[in-house]
């Protein structure tokens, strides 16, 4: 396993979304992103890349956080792990299939046979046995869990909800025209001191 690196490993055996969760479990076990169980938010600690993969992932999450399937989809198509991908279709491990989605070639498969048997032998550290075996390999099973989970659905809330029921129409509101003006008169002298 040590002739690939994490990111040709998750290429050849699961893809461009596998690569961008080897970068996103490497910097998870370094503590610089934090990942919410209920809302699937990945958050940033510290900004402090390893590498080219790990700097895509950090600078698709603003300060606020992000979602984690719309994360990892923009870091599986980010440049970074392009060139990876590039290397090897160089080397003759992948090559552009149909719609140019990569395959990987004869040589390719077998390659990725022989990563995902050391893997499941137990040999490389987390990040690589991610990258060949996928999300089952994952040894947190709180990130694990998240990693496998579907992206929420968007709420479609009607319009009314959305307003927060604050009722923008004046002509029909309840409320008397000196309740919120600011004046009161306490003794009905009309004079408008507060």
């Amino acid at each position: 396993m040590d002739e690939f690196t994490s990111y040709e490993i998750a290429l050849l055996c699961g893809g461009p979304t596998r690569a961008a969760q080897c970068a996103l479990l490497a910097l998870y076990e370094l503590r610089r992103v934090r990942v919410s169980r209920g809302t699937r938010r990945v958050t940033v600690v510290e900004r402090e890349p390893d590498d080219g993969v790990q700097a895509a992932l950090l600078d698709e999450v603003p300060g606020s956080g992000f979602q984690l399937g719309h994360v990892l989809d923009a870091v599986a198509e980010s440049d970074e792990v392009a060139a990876v991908a590039g290397g090897l279709v160089k080397t003759g491990l992948l090559r552009r299939g149909f719609r140019g989605r990569l395959r990987p070639t004869r040589e390719g498969r077998a390659a990725r046979r022989r990563l995902r048997a050391d893997a499941e032998s137990g040999t490389g550290d987390a990040v690589a046995r991610l990258a060949a075996l996928g999300t089952v390999a994952v040894e947190d099973a709180k990130l694990r869990q998240v990693m496998e989970m579907d992206n929420p659905k968007p709420l479609d809330l009607p319009y009314a909800w959305a307003l927060n029921g604050v009722n923008r129409n004046t002509e029909q509101s309840l409320l008397s025209d000196t309740q919120y003006s600011g004046y009161y008169d306490s003794n009905d002298s009309g004079s408008g001191n507060c």
